[in-house]
């Protein structure tokens, strides 16, 4: 975030993330991310050295409400920067995309590569949020339990408690 002149830092949509992401996270310009990046910023330029980023650079998160829906974007939600891009949206190759949708009150589309979950879209009060992130972050194997993540009649949280 350093620019050309010295002790002078950029943050947010005036400047691109120049280190090496994390593999759930993307710059995306958002308002909260530019609000994280100016935070770093002062950090960093108060501290005179360098510090350790903070932890909401490790996995892409956004909320937000949309015609009175909320809506949660996780990771690699819509497979950014996962090679085959393309394939996800035909489900061939080793990615796969499980959904679940109840008209009118949610949507959930999980995007899982190798049986591990890299990205979740969440529309409504699903109460998956939580577990999602976590599922993201560990990247735990959920080959045997794919079939049953999305089932509402299963308390999924069960499983890892």
């Amino acid at each position: 975030m350093q620019t050309t002149s010295q002790d002078v830092l950029a943050a947010g949509d005036a400047c691109t993330a120049s280190w090496e992401p994390a593999p759930h996270w993307f710059q995306m310009r958002l308002w909260r991310q530019a609000w994280q990046m100016g935070g770093f910023a002062a950090r960093c330029m108060s501290a005179k050295e360098d510090v350790l980023q903070d932890f909401c650079f490790e996995l892409f998160s956004h909320v937000t409400h949309f015609y009175g829906y909320k809506v949660v974007l996780l990771g690699l939600y819509n497979g950014q920067t996962l090679q085959g891009e393309y394939e996800i949206l035909t489900l061939q190759g080793e990615y796969e995309i499980l959904v679940r949708v109840t008209p009118g009150v949610e949507y959930v589309k999980l995007v899982m590569k190798d049986g591990r979950m890299q990205g979740a879209v969440l529309i409504g009060e699903t109460d998956l949020e939580e577990m999602c992130e976590n599922l993201i972050l560990d990247q735990l194997d959920l080959t045997d339990l794919q079939e049953h993540i999305l089932d509402p009649d299963i308390d999924i949280d069960d499983y890892f408690d």
